[in-house]
């Protein structure tokens, strides 16, 4: 479904990703692992076209998207849920998901009260205008918001930061199990091992823009060095 291929990517003249090669076929769940600064959320940006300036290729379904336009990418399927997530702090949570439905551009949407229910944090809290939210349930209704437009693909920019253990266990339990059901694939940038690994079936490690690493956990288990090296701070 997705394919990236001799990625670049530019803020001004400062390169900040080099020939970056990814895939990800339909339905799959992929990790990519980084330290802060190594590139993740660039990359999720290069490939909703939120920002940089990037060269190579970035193919949707066979689809060169090249200059395609970020609101283009959305309706094709993709959905990025950004790491400062842009909550619409004056509308309520059932009003914030309910807000993304625009964006399914004739694909099968979620109704907002279905995301309630799969998201059980959620669900007390739909009154509750965003902006009273905690740092964890402002990260949960971003995550929810992007379902509900019935993605094909999201990319998911680091949503563990921050947050409690309970919300992090409880989160990759209700994301892996909408991805599952909806068939929706997942690219997932993060720094945390565990979830990342109970989220996704591989991963791609990146360090100073530049893939190192790409495989399977047991393949990334057998490399011991692999996480000292690349993950360690």
């Amino acid at each position: 479904m997705l394919e990236v291929a001799h990625l670049d990517a530019f803020y001004g003249d400062g390169q900040i990703l080099h020939a970056i090669a990814l895939d990800a076929a339909e339905g799959e769940r992929v990790a990519v692992l980084g330290r802060n600064g190594a590139g993740k959320s660039t990359l999720l940006k290069s490939l909703m076209n939120a920002g940089p300036r990037v060269a190579g290729a970035i193919r949707f379904d066979g689809r060169l998207l090249a200059e395609m336009p970020s609101y283009r990418r959305a309706q094709l399927g993709l959905a990025l849920v950004p790491e400062d997530r842009r909550i619409y702090s004056h509308l309520t949570v059932l009003e914030n998901i309910a807000i993304a439905r625009y964006g399914a551009a004739g694909r099968k949407a979620m109704e907002p009260r279905q995301i309630l229910e799969r998201f059980s944090m959620l669900k007390p809290l739909e009154e509750r205008y965003g902006g009273q939210l905690s740092g964890g349930q402002q990260q949960l209704l971003a995550v929810g918001r992007a379902f509900a437009a019935g993605p094909r693909l999201l990319l998911l920019d680091e949503p563990t930061e921050g947050l409690a253990p309970v919300i992090v266990e409880q989160m990759a339990r209700e994301i892996a199990a909408i991805c599952d059901e909806e068939k929706v694939g997942l690219v997932l940038c993060e720094q945390n091992i565990w979830f990342a690994r109970a989220c996704t079936s591989r991963l791609y490690l990146i360090d100073t823009g530049r893939i190192v690493f790409s495989g399977g956990w047991d393949e990334f288990d057998r490399n011991a060095d692999l996480k000292q090296r690349y993950l360690a701070v």
